[in-house]
């Protein structure tokens, strides 16, 4: 007869056989079926409101509430063209995360303007230098690459050093809190010109620059006409955010940067930056600027009388100019001094009647007004030009323009002001039903 010993249980208070137990659990297992799913557990993430999200189309509803509340009201005596701040009220009114009201006040900022400017002229000859290399690549995939055959390499890495040394000054200038951003510098209690008196708020700058990098990506990809989402995005997270921290890059699948030749790359993005820690670095754009040799004609644009280069008064009038000049400048900088009648709601171009679904009666018609269209669209169309070239040397000056002159944009300032209010009352609506952490709340 097999011995059974018993035991006291302190968590039943009782005895228990021994060694029964541990059969069941083996009986148990073997026969065990398919487990149910473990359900996510819903962690606290203090930062998900800076995961923005925006809509990709409006309904009919929307629409009419787009057009008469937030749509930009043209009086009879103004140019009816696409300006920047149509592209801005689009993206905001598109934008479903909240906010913070202190973002709407820092977006519609002059400063912010010529760094949107400044990034939408980055990208729109980045495009366009990137296209000519893969056309290149595919044209030259099964011949030997001729070393010699490839000055204009040298130029395109040039102007891309150049849009890069532009456009760093402008977020050198937000950062660092230039003009009218001083009230939004990390070491500011939130009042212009006052200082902290207690340490840096590392929450109010990630909450506005994050916020800033995410819908700079969509002004920028709507401003030249909704193409290569990807490819804007991986390179503005490259530019402000470094590689360690490109966010776009690593959650994609596509491979149209990972599959750069070498040459290519250095050629779009210049010389690699010397990587001294893997924390608290210098994004590139801002690296670029410090290390590398710049222009300074390049970093004072607004600030002096440069005459003396056919590219410096390009630069500068594209940064600066009112949007309806543009074309008679012969400037072009995506969809900026387009003709609004040529684009719908949504800033995306009207699809042309076909002939074919015209009737004969109107036929003749159509044919006329068509002859009308075509011959006006020639004389007012502008087409993406090379940058013009340096007409002086660069020469290393001593006496750098300290005073800061009129480096705005021109134009539109009434409208930027209505602009901003009926966005700020906007989130005001919406600032008391997000989710929010303690830190945000204490520096809203």
């Amino acid at each position: 007869m097999e011995d059974k010993h018993f035991g006291w249980d302190e968590i039943s208070d009782g005895l228990i056989l021994l060694g029964v137990q541990k059969t069941e659990d083996e009986q148990i297992k073997r026969h065990k079926g398919p487990t149910d799913p473990i359900p996510d557990s819903k962690v606290y993430c203090p930062h998900a409101y800076l995961m923005l999200n925006f809509h990709e189309t409006l309904n009919q509803r929307e629409k009419i509430r787009f057009r008469r509340h937030y749509l930009r009201k043209i009086s009879p005596n103004e140019p009816n063209v696409i300006i920047l701040q149509d592209i801005k009220d689009l993206v905001l009114y598109l934008l479903a995360t909240p906010v913070s009201p202190q973002f709407i006040v820092f977006f519609h900022l002059p400063i912010v303007d010529r760094f949107l400017r400044a990034t939408i002229i980055y990208f729109q000859y980045y495009i366009i230098i990137w296209e000519e290399l893969m056309e290149e690549r595919a044209a030259t995939m099964k011949k030997a690459p001729n070393p010699l055959a490839q000055g204009y390499r040298s130029k395109y890495a040039d102007d891309m050093q150049n849009l890069r040394c532009v456009l760093g000054r402008e977020y050198a200038d937000l950062i660092v809190g230039c003009q009218d951003s001083m009230q939004y510098h990390h070491m500011t209690g939130g009042k212009k010109g006052l200082a902290s008196l207690i340490q840096s708020q590392g929450e109010k700058d990630l909450r506005m620059f994050e916020v800033l990098i995410g819908v700079t990506h969509r002004v920028v990809w709507i401003a030249l006409q909704r193409k290569f989402f990807t490819l804007i995005e991986i390179e503005l997270h490259r530019l402000f955010r470094s590689e360690a921290y490109n966010i776009a890059k690593r959650r994609t699948f596509s491979q149209l940067v990972s599959d750069m030749l070498e040459d290519d790359t250095a050629v779009l993005q210049g010389p690699k930056i010397q990587e001294k820690r893997r924390l608290l670095r210098n994004s590139p754009v801002i690296a670029e600027l410090i290390y590398s040799t710049c222009d300074y004609r390049l970093l004072s644009l607004g600030m002096e009388d440069n005459t003396n280069g056919e590219r410096i008064i390009y630069l500068q009038n594209a940064l600066l100019i009112e949007e309806d000049k543009l074309h008679k400048l012969g400037i072009k900088i995506g969809i900026l001094g387009e003709n609004r009648d040529k684009y719908d709601l949504m800033l995306m171009p009207l699809e042309e009647e076909k002939p074919s679904d015209i009737q004969i009666s109107d036929r003749a018609t159509y044919e006329a007004m068509k002859s009308i269209k075509d011959a006006s669209d020639l004389n007012k169309g502008t087409t993406i030009k090379k940058l013009p070239l340096f007409q002086t040397e660069f020469h290393v000056t001593s006496d750098f323009p300290i005073e800061v002159g009129n480096i705005s944009p021109s134009g539109y300032e009434t409208n930027c002001k209505e602009a901003r209010k009926k966005w700020y009352m906007r989130e005001m609506k919406r600032h008391y039903v997000r989710d929010t952490d303690t830190y945000s709340i204490m520096t809203n």
